[in-house]
């Protein structure tokens, strides 16, 4: 069982130096300062997790005291920066947080050799354990200072998405889906979330071998609004609300979020239409 370290050290010059990081809102930090020190409780180790439990969006804006759609807004700010990667199960995780435990665990390893004379025998005359891989990085300072430094994941080949045309998502938006909520207003947490799913687009059309011209991804995005949400009566305000409640139809923001996003793709909205 890993014993849990009470504190670590934290560096402001790597924080405030840190590219991504700062072109994220002052929101979006403070978040990720929270997510560190539940990280740092977390096992795995730079996990977002309780115990087996994967932290959700809505449980996280409980821990900090924020909306839901505050949270949603921050995470896709940062997913977008690539401040931090998901596991499979969707469980965000900080890649330098998880290395570094790695190398002090590795470290804690070398080190069991102790006094006994038994085992030091295979040690080298310059004082190295035989059973400690020579490839490993220096120990880091601290869990939040790795974690802070060196965040953003660099993309194969140096390439990234082209820039997100904000405006003519919203614009397709509007035209397809002219009985649905206005977006009177774009803020940062909703550019955020935008980019969000533009970049997710172009990453999944790469994977697939399938072209990633802005044009097509504006199609695709179309098609979105135009089929996969059109297509479903409970999104589109059809369905007859239940105890009184107000009649559901999604507004552009929801149908932004990353897990909203995934879900109407999928089609679980149209098949639980009925």
């Amino acid at each position: 069982m890993r014993v849990k370290r009470p504190s670590f050290q934290f560096y402001p010059g790597d924080w405030l130096r840190e590219t991504a990081l700062r072109s994220c809102s002052v929101g979006a930090r403070g978040l990720w300062i929270d997510m560190i020190c539940l990280m740092h409780e977390g096992s795995p180790y730079g996990h977002l997790m309780v115990g087996d439990k994967v932290i959700l969006p809505s449980n996280l804006a409980r821990m900090v005291g924020a909306t839901t759609d505050e949270v949603e807004g921050w995470l896709a700010e940062l997913e977008q920066a690539r401040v931090f990667s998901r596991t499979d199960a969707g469980c965000v995780f900080s890649r330098r947080m998880v290395r570094d435990e790695e190398v002090r665990s590795a470290r804690a390893a070398g080190g069991v050799l102790g006094g006994n004379p038994a085992l030091m025998k295979g040690r080298e005359k310059g004082g190295r354990k035989d059973n400690l891989p020579d490839n490993l990085p220096p120990t880091p300072a601290s869990a939040s200072a790795s974690a802070i430094h060196s965040t953003t994941d660099v993309v194969e080949g140096g390439s990234a998405p082209p820039p997100c045309p904000h405006q003519a998502i919203v614009d397709i938006y509007h035209e397809e889906l002219p009985a649905h909520p206005r977006v009177l207003a774009l803020n940062e947490s909703r550019r955020a979330l935008i980019r969000g799913r533009w970049r997710q687009l172009w990453e999944e059309r790469g994977a697939r071998g399938r072209s990633r011209e802005p044009a097509d991804l504006l199609d695709r995005l179309r098609s979105y609004f135009a089929s996969d949400v059109k297509q479903s009566p409970f999104l589109t305000g059809m369905v007859a609300p239940r105890d009184g409640r107000p009649v559901f139809i999604a507004d552009f923001e929801w149908l932004m979020r990353p897990q909203n996003f995934l879900k109407v793709i999928e089609g679980k909205y149209s098949r639980e239409a009925s």
